[in-house]
């Protein structure tokens, strides 16, 4: 892990020391800041470096980053880059924490294969100063305080400010309603409302709701404008790139948008009642929470409204669940076809991720796009053969636990 640190220490934040970067979302939390710097709360979620570039997380998370207003742009890169290094490395540390407590072996070179698979998000992460490896470390940190009977708090609040840098951590929230996890749902709740209405009454004491409204607006607002761009990885631009008219042409059908809406939804409740009916109940409790985590951390980067390349850096939980289930049962899931077919394909579409994997082919170009993967959406069809590995690998070691279980010892 020290090692994978130093790498990544040295590729951004020390190369960023040299050659300062460009980091287009660090620029509107900068600019965000320097708002409530100078007493413009009111303007929180006005647009900031362009009209597409809105701040759009709770209030919260804007007093968080106030300080980034006192930092130079320069400085301010340096601090991000070092900050996401920190994050990605708490995450990976949580998620072996996770594997090791449910019983999955965790090799050393587990968290450098897991940077391997996802390193076109990760990179992608870092070159723009997004927040998805904090989102990722956040949903980490729920579920490895929700085992702790002594941190109910610690883990109402990771999930409760998840919740408030993006949305689709509710799907996790629904999952514990789902459960009857009601007190743990009463917790993340009060923390939510009590942490950003307490943040509005401070940014603007004579219009405190004001903010909350604003900041619902942007996400609806820029959730249905972006919703069908180029650079969207979700499930519902998945189907509408193969369903629906546009200009790539790739499409099978030509339905409407509501419909387009309309079967993203129904697959989305199929893949959340897939997670939610467990093949049997798992006889070690952290194991069954450690697969359901790692399921609905799959299925909440896929189902968000907007994904970009960055959002799929979300994915280190259920990517190290899944080589750390394949290094610990080896043969369990070689043997298993289905296990193997998924494992190749997921391999396969991450190095489709690359430019240089299309350029080895002799295609730069598609409508006039260079990122190909993008317009085959690569990135939803990878969480989609992650998210079958995982529940294939769930039933497989269940099986196989429950088997040992009952077989007497000699």
């Amino acid at each position: 892990m020290s090692g994978l640190a130093l790498t990544l220490l040295l590729r951004f934040p020390g190369n960023f020391l040299v050659w300062p970067p460009y980091l287009m979302d660090l620029d509107v939390y900068r600019a965000v800041a320097d708002r409530l710097l100078h007493g413009d709360a009111l303007r929180l979620y006005d647009p900031t470096t362009s009209e597409l570039m809105p701040f759009k997380y709770a209030p919260c998370w804007a007093l968080l980053w106030m300080p980034l207003a006192w930092l130079s742009s320069h400085a301010t890169a340096v601090v991000w880059a070092t900050l996401t290094v920190l994050w990605l490395i708490l995450a990976c540390w949580g998620s072996l924490r996770l594997c090791q407590r449910a019983g999955l072996g965790t090799p050393p070179w587990v968290s450098a294969a897991v940077v391997s698979v996802l390193v076109r998000s990760i990179t992608a992460e870092f070159l723009n100063g997004q927040v998805d490896l904090l989102w990722a470390l956040l949903v980490i940190g729920f579920f490895v305080w929700h085992h702790s009977a002594t941190r109910p708090w610690l883990a109402a609040g990771s999930l409760a400010f998840a919740i408030a840098l993006k949305l689709p951590a509710l799907i996790v929230l629904a999952y514990l309603v789902v459960r009857r996890h009601w007190h743990t749902v009463a917790r993340v709740l009060a923390l939510l409302l009590a942490t950003n209405l307490g943040t509005s009454f401070l940014l603007a004491p004579a219009h405190p709701f004001v903010l909350f409204a604003r900041w619902l607006h942007v996400l609806q607002s820029s959730g249905v404008s972006r919703a069908f761009e180029i650079g969207n990885q979700t499930l519902f631009s998945l189907i509408a790139r193969f369903f629906s008219a546009d200009a790539y042409r790739l499409n099978l059908l030509d339905l409407s948008t509501p419909a387009v809406f309309l079967i993203g939804f129904l697959v989305f409740t199929l893949l959340f009642w897939l997670i939610v009916r467990s093949p049997r109940p798992q006889p070690h409790r952290c194991a069954q929470w450690l697969w359901d985590g790692a399921l609905l951390t799959t299925l909440m980067v896929l189902c968000s409204p907007t994904a970009w390349v960055a959002t799929y850096s979300a994915l280190l939980l259920p990517v190290v669940v899944a080589i750390a289930a394949i290094a610990t049962y080896p043969r369990l899931v070689w043997r298993d076809v289905p296990s193997r077919i998924l494992m190749a394909l997921a391999v396969m579409l991450s190095v489709m991720t690359h430019s240089s994997f299309w350029k080895a082919l002799g295609i730069r170009y598609l409508r006039g796009e260079s990122y190909v993967f993008l317009v085959l959406m690569i990135l939803p069809f990878f969480a989609l053969m992650l998210f079958s590995l995982l529940l294939r690998q769930r039933a497989l070691l269940a099986r196989e636990v429950w088997s040992s279980a009952r077989t007497p010892s000699a």
